[in-house]
């Protein structure tokens, strides 16, 4: 993990990277800015996530121009508006003179440290690019002034449920669930391969028992699941939830009532409808951008 800054402007950085490592650079600000900002993510004592603590709008609006670049060179892009929801005045040219940068920003050792170690990456590119540079540096990691680590919400909260929904239409939404545990893929049989011979004098067994496909292996829980499962088990009779519909574009908004029950094998709970939001409703829509299938987020 890391955001390369082989110079202090984010754009001039930007402009430098190679193509497939500046596809990389959006999807990399964009996970940096959730270790920051959504708890129990993780990351948060990586160097890398480190260094941008205190500044969320400062990093925005490096992924920006990370994915600004991208687009400019003609690829499709799919992170630019996740990477805004962390601070939307960094999109907007009037406020961008306002956003504090980090104190770091500036250090040529730091951007001499990112200059050397993308060279090492890419001699060919990189080496022309950046002439001068001493080589074979190591990384410069600045320590933020203060440690801060994101915490879910206590009071006047609102709990998300990516419950499973296909077809449904928020209005006929009755009843929700956790979505189901997912199962791990079987591991490759490391005598799968076998060499073919083309004379029937081969080596190889062609009489012998064939081997029986690998059988799918069941997916523990994670503790991230099984505290979903325990927090959903337990909420209390009307608590107030919201599910997302439309890929997180809309919300169903409304309460569990009654008992738990079983729908399709599966613990649920009935579910009344009070009302249909937008994401814009919600104060800070980049904490929706949680990966937990249950969580908290200030009400709206």
């Amino acid at each position: 993990m890391q955001t390369f800054l082989p110079f202090a402007d984010f754009r001039e950085s930007a402009a430098a990277l190679d193509t497939a490592r500046l596809g990389k650079q959006r999807v990399e600000a964009l996970q940096v800015l959730r270790a920051l900002v959504i708890p129990h993510y993780g990351w948060q004592q990586h160097p890398a996530v480190r260094m941008w603590m205190g500044h969320v709008p400062a990093l925005t609006l490096y992924g920006l121009a990370m994915a600004d670049e991208w687009i400019q060179r003609g690829h499709p892009d799919n992170t630019r508006s996740n990477i805004t929801e962390f601070a939307p005045q960094a999109a907007h040219p009037d406020y961008v003179s306002r956003i504090a940068m980090p104190p770091w920003l500036g250090d040529e050792d730091l951007h001499a440290s990112h200059r050397s170690k993308l060279i090492g990456k890419d001699p060919r590119f990189y080496g022309p690019l950046f002439p001068g540079t001493e080589e074979r540096l190591d990384y410069v990691w600045p320590e933020p002034r203060h440690t801060f680590h994101p915490e879910d919400p206590e009071d006047e909260r609102l709990w998300i449920l990516r419950a499973p929904v296909e077809d449904l239409r928020p209005e006929d939404l009755s009843t929700v669930s956790l979505p189901p545990h997912g199962k791990a893929k079987a591991k490759a049989d490391p005598d799968e391969y076998q060499f073919v011979y083309v004379e029937e004098k081969s080596r190889r067994n062609l009489g012998g028992p064939k081997k029986r496909a690998p059988q799918p292996q069941a997916k523990k829980p994670t503790r991230k699941r099984l505290a979903a499962e325990e927090a959903f088990s337990t909420l209390p009779g009307k608590t107030e939830i919201a599910v997302p519909f439309e890929g997180g574009r809309i919300f169903a908004l409304g309460r569990v009532v009654g008992r738990p029950i079983t729908v399709d094998g599966q613990f649920a709970r009935n579910f009344e409808l009070t009302d249909v939001i937008d994401r814009a409703a919600f104060d800070y829509p980049a904490l929706l951008q949680d990966p937990r299938v249950l969580f908290p987020v200030p009400a709206p």
